[in-house]
C-alpha cells in the first residue's frame, strides 16, 4: 500500500514539474515573440521593457528548471536544456545587434529566428514533457 502511494506521489511530482516547465517555456517563447514584434516604438522604452522581461523569464526558466529537472526523463531534460541554451544565445545576439544597428533594423530578423528556431525547439521540448 505504501509503495503504491509513494509511486503515485512521485508520478504527481513528475507531472507537476513537467507542467511548470511547459508553462515557463511558453512564457519565455511569448516574451521573445513580443520583443521581436514591437511596432512604432518611438522612445525605445517599451523595447527595453520587453528586453528586461525576456531576461527575467530566461532567468526564471533556468533556475526553475534546475530545481525540477530531477523529475524529468533524460530526453525531456535534453530538449529543455537545448531550448534554454538556444534562448540564451539568441538573447545575447539580439542585444548585441540592437546595440549595434538599432531595434528597427534588427526586429524582422529577430522575429524570423524566434519563430523558426525557438518555436520548433519549444514544441519539441513540450512534446517530450507530455510523454
Amino acid at each position: 500500500m505504501r509503495t503504491t502511494e509513494a509511486e503515485q506521489g512521485r508520478a504527481g511530482r513528475r507531472q507537476r514539474a513537467a507542467a511548470e516547465i511547459r508553462n515557463m517555456l511558453a512564457d519565455l517563447y511569448r516574451g521573445f515573440v513580443s520583443w521581436a514584434s514591437l511596432y512604432g516604438d518611438v522612445d525605445g522604452r517599451y523595447e527595453q521593457d520587453q528586453r528586461e522581461r525576456v531576461a527575467g523569464l530566461l532567468d526564471r526558466l533556468s533556475n526553475g528548471y534546475l530545481a525540477r529537472s530531477m523529475w524529468l526523463q533524460s530526453g525531456a531534460r535534453k530538449r529543455v536544456e537545448d531550448f534554454i541554451k538556444k534562448s540564451e544565445n539568441h538573447y545575447s545576439r539580439f542585444c548585441a545587434e540592437i546595440e549595434e544597428r538599432g531595434y528597427a533594423q534588427v526586429r524582422s530578423g529577430m522575429a524570423y529566428r524566434v519563430s523558426k528556431q525557438l518555436g520548433s525547439l519549444r514544441k519539441d521540448a513540450e512534446s517530450e514533457l507530455k510523454d
